[in-house]
């Protein structure tokens, strides 16, 4: 039978196509995995195949490569290694030359050549895919497919690989490749949307960049244009990039919260998009996190009678008298047609309270009650 025809039958609502598709293609990976991979990267790699065929080829791949059971995805990876130097290299010339090609969004190629690097990186293989990803996002050459996949590819990786050392070794490239698709001259918010995501999976191995001063500013300078995007998308995902930065690197941010944190995160508080409130009130919420974490650690440093490692820059305290008031409004604007497992800014702005009553005590009561008084006026 034809495999394209086989494979744009696993998208037909005819129940009975649909699993004998199935059947064929657990049979051809049964009988032969390696030749039916390689026949599966032929499909996805040529431009002239339908949409549909290239998609399930893709996801077919995929899903040989892993899986959300750790277990499996172990076992997956182990397979893949063991295939001949010769498949695994047929396999990645074509997922790599797939990039940019396909006209669908999200890319099937990008997640294939993510959970490839996933399985082969730790093992020291595939060297020079990391400098071919940026490559790809720097050329003046590159269309915008080809910007986009690659930092789709680069944000896959970024989030599922296991080891997180074996990225440290590639920050600066990565990073290189990041910004550049987030920079404020890049026309597509499509790139800009797949590199925002990419850095916002990156965070947590990028701490040697954090801890350069020249680097870390450069970084957050990028982070706050993008939050000031005209595509909501875009906005949520710096957004999002800023909450995690609090989290993972609070000790860096003093220099940054009075010029820019402060103004961004108060005004998408105030935002008439919920995503973008969310976020707001995520940030604040990890502030406060944070500060009852340092005020913990600084108690148990006096009982020891030695400094603590790291000290409270008390941001929660000092933006109080803005706070309460937002949060307040916000809490106010609960709609009786909510849904109870819905997260909405009301929920998290009373959560946020919450925070920033267990992290600045008796400090909170009196802005509370001047904002109830606002509010009955």
């Amino acid at each position: 039978m034809n495999l394209i025809a086989i494979l744009e039958k696993t998208v037909t609502s005819d129940k009975n196509e649909l699993a004998a598709a199935e059947t064929y293609l657990e049979q051809a990976a049964l009988s032969n995995l390696p030749e039916f991979l390689k026949k599966l990267s032929d499909v996805l790699q040529h431009g002239g195949n339908t949409p549909v065929a290239r998609m399930a080829a893709g996801l077919q791949l995929k899903n040989t490569l892993t899986s959300k059971d750790p277990n499996v995805r172990s076992q997956y990876q182990e397979r893949w290694l063991s295939f001949s130097p010769d498949v695994r290299n047929y396999i990645k010339n074509n997922v790599l030359s797939s990039l940019g090609t396909e006209n669908h969004r999200p890319s099937s190629a990008a997640q294939c050549v993510a959970y490839i690097a996933c399985a082969e990186l730790p093992h020291n293989e595939w060297p020079q895919l990391i400098g071919i990803l940026t490559q790809n996002i720097t050329s003046p050459l590159s269309t915008e497919m080809m910007k986009e996949a690659t930092l789709e590819a680069i944000g896959y990786l970024c989030q599922d690989i296991q080891d997180f050392d074996v990225l440290s070794a590639h920050s600066n490239d990565i990073l290189t490749a990041i910004v550049h698709g987030m920079k404020k001259d890049e026309s597509s918010n499509h790139v800009k949307l797949a590199a925002t995501n990419a850095l916002l999976n990156s965070l947590e191995f990028t701490k040697a960049n954090f801890e350069k001063e020249s680097e870390r500013h450069f970084i957050m300078q990028v982070v706050c244009e993008a939050t000031q995007s005209a595509e909501t998308q875009v906005k949520v995902a710096a957004l999002q990039c800023l909450v995690r930065i609090m989290s993972l690197y609070y000790q860096y941010m003093e220099h940054y919260m009075g010029p820019a944190l402060f103004a961004i995160t108060m005004e998408a508080m105030k935002s008439d998009c919920e995503e973008v409130t969310l976020q707001g009130i995520e940030f604040w919420s990890n502030v406060c996190e944070e500060e009852v974490d340092l005020a913990i650690e600084a108690s148990e440093a006096a009982e020891l009678g030695r400094p603590p490692e790291h000290t409270s820059r008390f941001y929660a305290k000092g933006a109080l008298q803005y706070l309460v008031p937002i949060i307040m409004q916000i809490l106010t604007k609960q709609d009786e047609g909510d849904d109870e497992d819905d997260w909405n800014p009301c929920k998290a702005a009373g959560v946020c309270l919450m925070l920033m009553a267990s992290c600045c005590e008796d400090s909170i009561v009196p802005q509370i009650g001047r904002a109830s008084c606002r509010e009955r006026v």
